[in-house]
């Protein structure tokens, strides 16, 4: 564990605990056995009727997988990697892995083979947990072809009928163990989830949480919201990221509420599902909740939803009075990371629209604090730094990267903010080289360096330009050598790489030269600046 945790004083607060989430679900189980605990709502990746488990079958069902992945040989402190969509085996898995003792490293269903490949190698997963196919992604016949390369992967454990030669099936394998549970119980200091980071070089990068760190991040977002085991959650973050971890798994069942999940998300679904359930509260990202605005308003439905959180990109201004006006209640916002969930949110008392101003407050567990270039505080806009109960332990393999983003004890989040007037902050801007792609987070080094194979390719620069509902898209600048590349040929760059979708340029910008330092530095942040006076001057009336 990391120093820059006082685990006595947290104790003291109720901020980390001696138990887990293992002692949440065993004592609702025990206390309401028959209450809905997870409804898993299918139209991608299965048919048939939603599954509603109870907190009685959710405690079996976990037991019963801890028992599997013990009698595979998955033993306290392995790591398991799990590439699945929002549905109850993935809440089934989490849990029954940290049940085992083992570390859950979850990754995105759309990771492309290059980064699939090398999170399994780096984390040393001696399992790994998928979906057989969804999208066109044949995703179980893809990680069977590299288990050969992978020594430490002895495992493959497939949710689906296509189970590759060599793997077991999740439900009819895993699930159908008669092995009895573990008898390790985990702590709250161990930990329980690695979870990979797109890095600003290309390499990304293992974020370590305990048991306690996430139950600190968990309570950031029930607690401001006052939420308790009468609410139903839900979230179409998917489950590969920090939100769909929090918002659809662990904070329902800090709080003892229901959680909803779908495989997909569309905005008429999602509405007939908070119909059907009664929906009380809900994450989402501001690109998918304008969508959401949208087809309540073609298509109104009696809703119980009362609380709506929206963060992970900008907030278009327009968006929180549109929301409003829409379901006659304000939406909040949050900021967090990977590294520290949400660690700001919105409160009751704000005003209606403050969402399009702020990003909330820092809860009672976090210190926010705004430093300028020579690293002094500022009480004007600045560079973001944060501390407290939420932030992660470290990076898996990498603790000199951890430490370089480390300021005085404080974590440098990369993020420029200022102060919103109320005790909280606005986020402005970034200092790392990330451009953030409705919530994907794109590192645009390493993109450099597969486009600069392009013969065409002079000189090249990958940058975030400003777009309303993403956020950013992504700019490749390009001094040629000859003709321009067609921006068709850079796409098939990044797919010939193994890239993640989503990685790759959405436009192409031919440049005579790029503004550059007397040291010969790509000025990228003076192209950033350019491409934002352009959009706004488009936008303009």
């Amino acid at each position: 564990m990391t120093n820059l945790h006082d685990g006595r004083d947290y104790r003291a607060h109720g901020w980390w605990r001696d138990g887990t989430f293992l002692d949440d679900l065993a004592a609702r189980a025990a206390a309401a056995p028959d209450r809905p605990a997870v409804v898993s709502h299918f139209w991608e990746t299965a048919g048939g009727p939603d599954t509603v488990l109870t907190w009685a079958q959710l405690h079996e069902r976990v037991e019963r997988c801890a028992a599997g992945l013990a009698a595979l040989g998955v033993r306290p402190g392995d790591r398991v990697a799990m590439q699945l969509v929002n549905q109850w085996q993935a809440t089934v898995l989490a849990l029954g892995c940290g049940r085992a003792g083992a570390a859950v490293v979850p990754y995105y269903i759309a990771s492309g083979p290059a980064d699939t490949e090398w999170i399994l190698r780096e984390s040393g997963a001696s399992a790994v947990v998928s979906l057989d196919e969804v999208r066109g992604l044949d995703i179980a016949a893809t990680i069977a072809g590299m288990r050969d390369r992978l020594p430490a992967l002895r495992h493959q454990i497939v949710v689906g009928e296509k189970v590759p030669e060599g793997a077991v099936g999740f439900e009819d394998g895993l699930l159908a163990s008669d092995a009895a549970p573990p008898a390790h119980r985990p702590g709250g200091d161990d930990v329980f989830q690695i979870m990979y980071t797109s890095g600003t070089t290309g390499r990304p990068k293992g974020v370590r949480h305990s048991f306690n760190t996430l139950y600190a991040m968990a309570r950031s977002f029930t607690v401001p919201l006052g939420l308790g085991p009468d609410d139903v959650l839900s979230t179409p973050c998917i489950v590969g990221g920090q939100g769909g971890w929090l918002y659809g798994m662990l904070a329902p069942l800090v709080a003892g509420a229901a959680a909803v999940w779908a495989d997909a998300f569309k905005p008429g679904d999602f509405l007939d599902l908070a119909a059907e359930y009664g929906i009380t509260t809900a994450y989402f990202t501001p690109l998918i909740l304008d969508e959401l605005v949208a087809e309540q308003r073609e298509n109104p439905r009696p809703l119980a939803l009362r609380h709506m959180v929206t963060g992970s990109t900008p907030i278009p201004p327009g968006l929180p009075a549109r929301f409003r006006e829409t379901f006659g209640f304000p939406v909040r916002p949050l900021w967090g990371m990977t590294e520290n969930g949400g660690v700001t949110i919105g409160r009751a008392e704000d005003p209606p629209d403050w969402a399009a101003r702020s990003d909330g407050r820092p809860v009672d567990w976090m210190e926010v604090r705004l430093v300028g270039e020579d690293g002094a505080p500022v009480d004007g806009p600045g560079r973001l730094e944060v501390r407290g109960a939420n932030l992660c332990l470290g990076y898996e393999g990498a603790d000199d990267v951890f430490a370089a983003s480390l300021h005085d004890g404080w974590f440098v989040t990369g993020d420029l903010a200022r102060p919103d007037g109320r005790g909280g902050i606005k986020i402005i801007g970034r200092t790392k080289d990330l451009i953030n792609k409705g919530g994907l987070h794109v590192p645009a080094v390493a993109v450099e360096e597969v486009l600069r194979a392009h013969p065409n390719v002079a000189e090249i620069a990958v940058v975030g330009e400003p777009e309303p509902l993403l956020g950013e898209t992504v700019v490749a600048v390009v001094v040629p050598a000859g003709d321009p590349p067609a921006l068709e040929d850079l796409h098939r760059l990044v797919r010939e790489a193994g890239m993640t979708p989503g990685y790759e340029p959405d436009r192409l910008e031919v440049v005579a030269e790029l503004p550059k330092t007397p040291t010969g530095k790509v000025r990228k942040r003076a192209i950033e600046e350019d491409l934002a006076r352009r959009a706004s001057a488009a936008a303009a009336p």
